[in-house]
């Protein structure tokens, strides 16, 4: 238990200090060109959508199955969690944060960020 209340009063002060959590669609796109391996790009939509059009390497993991699928998540990478518009995106990494990942949001989701910013979109899986 200990660990979590650690876990929980570092996410709250890193808050205070001004982390926010969040990505900006342009820094992704810069940090996915430098070095891509230093990412996990997490997109938390329904497959559908994912299929319809997702950044480039990124994996699929539904909202509802990340916590069946935490043990795949990769702790020695930053992860960027994508959703609709950010605000799952946002508890999602909250949960991450919780459980010692170095996470981030997408800053406007997939919608009102990435394709908003005319940022490149692949389709299919």
């Amino acid at each position: 238990m200990t660990s979590i209340n650690q876990a929980v009063a570092k996410y709250f002060e890193d808050c205070e200090k001004g982390c926010n959590n969040l990505i900006s669609c342009e820094s992704l796109n810069e940090k996915i060109k430098q070095n891509p391996k230093d990412l996990f790009v997490l997109d938390i939509r329904k497959e559908e959508d994912f299929k319809k059009g997702h950044v480039d390497g990124a994996v699929n993991i539904f909202w509802y199955d990340v916590g069946e699928c935490i043990d795949v998540l990769p702790k020695d990478k930053k992860i960027i969690v994508i959703c609709y518009s950010g605000q799952s995106a946002g508890q999602i990494v909250s949960l991450l944060k919780l459980l010692g990942y170095d996470a981030c949001s997408l800053k406007g989701g997939m919608l009102n960020g990435w394709v908003k910013n005319s940022l490149p979109v692949k389709e299919g899986c």
